[in-house]
């Protein structure tokens, strides 16, 4: 789903609207790419039903971040904390992170493209 928001150039308008967020309040932030949200696809995802709805166990580590309940069962890249003190920094870790992402999964990358450029193509 990250890569629809790059492909569709809507990216910069998802990191505007965190940024907004944390004027308000500050916000846990589980996307990204880590441990749990970059699981290779296959036929049984451990994490994910689809592209974005994740099983109760991946819930119960959002859980376990926000409540600091068995901090030692979720994965230390999992879930951060976002204030208006931190956000520049973390959305430009997320950008560096969606760089090493895309040089080992350049196939997905490539799906994603050319599917947005055959909804554009039928769209027209």
């Amino acid at each position: 789903q990250w890569e629809s928001l790059r492909v569709t150039r809507l990216w910069p308008v998802f990191e505007e609207w965190k940024r907004r967020l944390v004027e308000i309040t500050p916000v846990w932030d589980f996307s990204g790419y880590n441990s749990i949200t970059t699981e290779a696809i296959s036929e049984e995802m451990k994490n994910y039903w689809d592209s974005s709805h994740y099983r109760e166990e991946v819930g119960d580590l959002i859980l376990n971040r926000l409540f600091s309940y068995q901090a030692h069962t979720v994965p230390e890249d999992f879930g951060v904390l976002i204030t208006p003190d931190n956000v520049e920094s973390h959305l430009g870790k997320v950008r560096n992170e969606r760089e090493s992402w895309a040089e080992t999964n350049g196939d997905l990358v490539k799906l994603v493209e050319d599917l947005n450029q055959k909804s554009e193509i039928a769209s027209k």
